[in-house]
This record gives C-alpha cells, sequence and structure tokens, in this order.
C-alpha cells in the first residue's frame, strides 16, 4: 500500500481588507523604453497615477496648458540622433550600349528587327496566321496600344490583333480583334503616337529636324541605309537585303502631311533601323 504525502492547500486569495493600505503591484514596475538607449532611465520615482509623476513622454497637465515630455529620440546625444542620409549623386542614366530603357522620353531607337517565333507567340482564336500578314499588320496598324505599362504594343489590322515585346522586338502574341478589344484597358496610350512623340527634335530645329521633311529627302536616307523600294499600284514596298521577309509599305502618292514621319516610325519599328539624323 503506497502513501501519498498530502498536498499542501493553496494560500487564498487576500481579501480588500487585508490589502488596504498596500500600494499597487504596477507602481513598483519600472517602465522600459528600448527606443531610446536601452539604459535604464534616471529614478526619478516614475509611477502610474496617485504619486503625483508622470512616466517618461506622458502628458502633464498645468492648470489650462498641457505640456509633452521629449520623446525618447530627442533625449539621444546628437551625434546619436537618427540623421537623414543624402545620396551623393541623383540615380544613374541607362548605360549607353542599352537597346531600349522602356522610357517614353528615351529617344534611344530599339536597334532590333522584328522577329516571329512561333514557338514564343501566344495565340488566343486564331490559327495558320502567315508571316506577310503579321508583319503587314505590325508596319501598317489600323489602330494601335501600349499595354503593361509599356512592356508590350498591340497593333489591329482588320481581325487580326499582333502583340509585340517592345525591348526585344519580337512577336509574343495573336489574337482576334474581338478578343483583343474586350481584354484592352480602359486607358491606353496609342503606340503608334508615343513612337513619334519619343523621338522628338534635334536641338537646331528648322532644318535640323530628325525626321526628313520631304518624300525626297526620306528616300534618299532610305537608299543610303540600303533600302530597296518597289514601286506598285497605290502602294510600294520597302525590304532590306539584310532582313528577308520583312518589309514595309510605301505609298507611292501620300497624302498625310505627317507621312514622313510614320514611315521613320514603321521602318524602326518592323527593321531596327533609325533614320532620323
Amino acid at each position: 500500500m503506497s502513501t501519498q504525502e498530502p498536498r499542501t492547500p493553496r494560500p487564498a486569495a487576500p481579501s480588500p481588507a487585508a490589502l488596504r493600505g498596500r500600494p499597487a503591484p504596477a507602481v513598483r514596475v519600472r517602465p522600459v523604453d528600448w527606443t531610446a538607449t536601452g539604459r535604464r532611465a534616471p529614478d526619478q520615482g516614475e509611477t502610474r497615477g496617485g504619486s503625483g509623476k508622470e512616466l517618461p513622454g506622458q502628458q502633464r497637465t498645468h492648470g489650462t496648458a498641457t505640456t509633452q515630455d521629449p520623446s525618447a529620440g530627442d533625449r539621444l546625444p546628437a551625434h546619436r540622433r537618427a540623421r537623414t542620409v543624402e545620396l551623393p549623386r541623383p540615380a544613374q542614366a541607362p548605360p549607353a550600349e542599352a537597346v531600349h530603357s522602356l522610357v517614353p522620353e528615351d529617344p534611344r531607337p530599339n536597334l532590333r528587327p522584328l522577329t516571329i517565333d512561333e514557338g514564343a507567340i501566344r495565340t488566343v482564336g486564331v490559327t495558320d496566321v502567315p508571316t506577310e500578314t503579321i508583319v503587314h499588320t505590325v508596319a501598317d496598324p489600323e489602330e494601335s496600344w501600349s499595354a503593361d505599362a509599356g512592356t508590350s504594343d498591340h497593333f489591329l489590322r482588320g481581325d487580326l490583333v499582333v502583340q509585340v515585346h517592345r525591348a526585344e522586338n519580337a512577336v509574343i502574341g495573336l489574337f482576334t480583334a474581338r478578343y483583343a478589344l474586350s481584354v484592352r484597358p480602359e486607358e491606353y496610350e496609342d503606340a503608334l503616337d508615343a513612337a513619334i512623340e519619343a523621338s522628338g527634335r534635334s536641338a537646331r530645329g528648322g532644318r535640323g529636324t530628325r525626321h526628313p521633311t520631304t518624300r525626297r529627302e526620306l528616300l534618299a536616307r532610305m537608299e543610303k541605309a540600303g533600302f530597296v523600294v518597289t514601286p506598285g499600284a497605290g502602294h510600294g514596298r520597302v525590304a532590306h537585303p539584310d532582313h528577308p521577309g520583312l518589309f514595309v509599305p510605301f505609298a507611292s502618292t501620300p497624302s498625310d502631311v505627317r507621312f514622313t514621319r510614320h514611315a521613320v516610325a514603321q521602318i524602326r519599328r518592323v527593321f531596327g533601323i533609325d533614320l532620323r539624323h
């Protein structure tokens, strides 16, 4: 038969009468402000009421005026307070050898010809689109818009929309116009106008504008860059021997006053060649 030692009964909680006259336990607790130095503050008899003394940072009322003790950061020595760090110089510009920075104000062209890799193209609602149709849509769209914060551009012609990654100048999507327009954001930027505005003008102005101002000047720059213009009924074709399969249409009798600017933008989009001076 085993014997167990009797348990010591727990003392009963003291009654309010027994605690009368004793200080509250919270009075003996010293608050620690670890946001300051981590050291104990001088013993100033901080209490939580009834003693006429306040905690660090506690408001004190004198008559009708209310004051605030200095914060922990203000109690630190001047050499230990937080300081604002100034950058030694502004952020650096993109390197000169970068292809494109996706900044609308960047005047540098995207020096890459349009690439079409069927394995990297996402399609929705379209199949077996000829390469010539894709190139024609990008070169001479009826409507265009930028998406993904300027990462890609969409070009619409007829019932086809071609999505082009701007930095790589590569086709990454083929969609029906109905689908692409249904997912187009309500607010967007015209991709063609963005390209024209980004190209800007030279500092000289006048005859020193970066774009050719006449059809003859445009043809002269195209010939100097190695382009071959094939005339046709209404619209000819501009091709380059170094980029087979790529082309842009060329109006025989252009009526738009911005014809040369649009032609320069078309050649930049498709061939990655800049005809601006």
